[in-house]
């Protein structure tokens, strides 16, 4: 692994480099020679010197912060960053867009499919143009999911990637079809639905979804026969699922019985998909059927939206007492839009005590929304430091408190206790918050490849959107 992760940063160190061009001012000249030589610990050094002089020195406090990221030191690109900010009382957007850009750049030439993958994706999200000629040539990627992302990323600025696109929607990788499928749909709309029809027929299901869930979307009436067929015949649930939700926002062919045939199945997506249909058929009678059902969600739901208040009451019961904690959870976030908030609170306080930390998120989350903020915020805070630690420091931070934007930020950090899937997590939590902390900065120099581009994802989004 060692050599690996030097190669990944030397990669990195070089590209950091060409963008010491315009951060050079009179003042950190020798930090940044320094760091051209490949001096990065004297680079930090300089900085320092030059800081101790000029405090304020932009130019300095850039070099800093590159010079800890060369070095792979995630407390110092913190410390660093922490300290500049407040000499600016704001963020850089500029230095941390290069810092993203660097940090992508290098994932894209990651040895690892799924680390390159990434990239792509979020160099799409960010419409980042000056990487787009680097995404361009993954579509010669030997893994068809790279090269299919790539594609798609690129679909409308490169004339050889719709050729590609459509040649992965015939690839021998289900995964790579099914990206295909995502990105025609998204971005050609219309003109896709023969190859969306052709891909519905898919012998894997993920691409089958995919292909439905566009279809509905595009509202396509030609797709209706080939649509109704999922519902009557996939062996997939999920995809029979998808096929009733394509079939009510189509809203055409023969309502009244898709609706009965959905409500005749036993999985659960499906006959959530039932209840959206019968509303598109205008026959809210037909719930009748699914008002009582085994499933407290699915009785709460189909009493809702038939306008039957008082058993949607007691299918929210039934649910808040289910053995099930997700069911527990669930009955909480359906409560207050099928009863109304005042009647909502009082299950939710109750269910503040349950046993399941989900279920007491979810009643906190809710009395929050509600305006009971003071009764939310005890839930959050005592598991800060428990295995809900993430979704509670996202809860208060987005809630103003401080604590958990503090432990959101220190949840970012390598330091032996969180595993790369939970520094990953807190990373893209800032997102939900919207805040950039120097925690978030200091995980592009996260050991984990995933992490440091899931990191340049979150900045890049917020320094566009704030």
């Amino acid at each position: 692994m060692l050599p690996m992760v030097n190669t990944c940063r030397a990669a990195l160190l070089a590209l950091l480099s060409l963008l010491l061009v315009t951060a050079c001012t009179r003042h950190n000249r020798a930090a940044v020679s320094l760091y051209e030589a490949g001096d990065y610990a004297g680079a930090a050094r300089a900085a320092d010197d030059g800081l101790g002089r000029h405090p304020r020195d932009e130019g300095l406090w850039q070099m800093r912060i590159r010079a800890a990221l060369a070095l792979g030191d995630g407390e110092g690109v913190a410390t660093a960053y922490r300290a500049y900010r407040e000499t600016r009382s704001s963020d850089d957007r500029a230095l941390l867009r290069d810092l993203v850009v660097a940090t992508l750049r290098q994932a894209l030439a990651s040895p690892a499919a799924k680390i390159r993958i990434a990239a792509i994706e979020s160099v799409a999200e960010a419409e980042l143009q000056v990487l787009a000629e680097q995404v361009a040539e993954r579509m010669g990627d030997t893994d068809d999911r790279v090269a299919a992302a790539a594609a798609v990323a690129v679909l409308r600025g490169f004339p050889q990637a719709p050729q590609v696109a459509a040649d992965m929607l015939r690839s021998d990788d289900a995964e790579a079809r099914r990206i295909a499928v995502e990105g025609i749909g998204k971005k050609v709309g219309a003109l896709a639905l023969v190859d969306l029809r052709r891909a519905v027929e898919d012998r894997d299901a993920r691409v089958r979804r995919a292909a439905l869930r566009w279809i509905g979307q595009l509202k396509d009436s030609e797709s209706v026969e080939v649509v109704s067929e999922r519902l009557r015949k996939d062996p997939d649930e999920s995809v029979r699922g998808a096929a009733a939700l394509a079939l009510a926002r189509i809203g055409q062919g023969d309502l009244l019985a898709y609706a009965q045939q959905a409500l005749g199945d036993p999985a659960a997506t499906v006959k959530l998909g039932a209840i959206e249909l019968a509303i598109a058929a205008r026959r809210p009678e037909l719930l009748a059927a699914l008002v009582e059902d085994a499933d407290p969600m699915i009785a709460a739901e189909a009493s809702f939206s038939a306008g039957r208040g008082e058993l949607a009451a007691k299918a929210v019961e039934r649910a808040s007492a289910s053995t099930t904690w997700t069911v527990r959870a669930g009955a909480v976030n359906i409560a207050a839009r099928a009863l109304g908030k005042a009647a909502a609170i009082p299950l939710a306080k109750k269910l503040l005590a349950d046993p399941a930390v989900g279920v007491r998120f979810a009643a906190a989350r809710m009395l929050a929304q509600a305006g009971e903020r003071d009764a939310a915020i005890p839930v959050f805070v005592a598991e800060l430091h428990g295995d809900g630690e993430i979704r509670a420091a996202t809860e208060l931070a987005d809630l103003g408190d401080a604590r958990g934007l503090a432990a959101l930020a220190a949840a970012t950090r390598d330091d032996g206790h969180r595993i790369a899937d939970q520094r990953a997590a807190a990373v893209s939590a800032h997102r939900t918050v919207r805040k950039i902390t120097p925690g978030l900065v200091a995980a592009l120099a996260d050991p984990n490849g995933v992490v440091r581009v899931e990191a340049a994802s979150a900045i890049a989004y917020l320094t566009r959107t704030r």
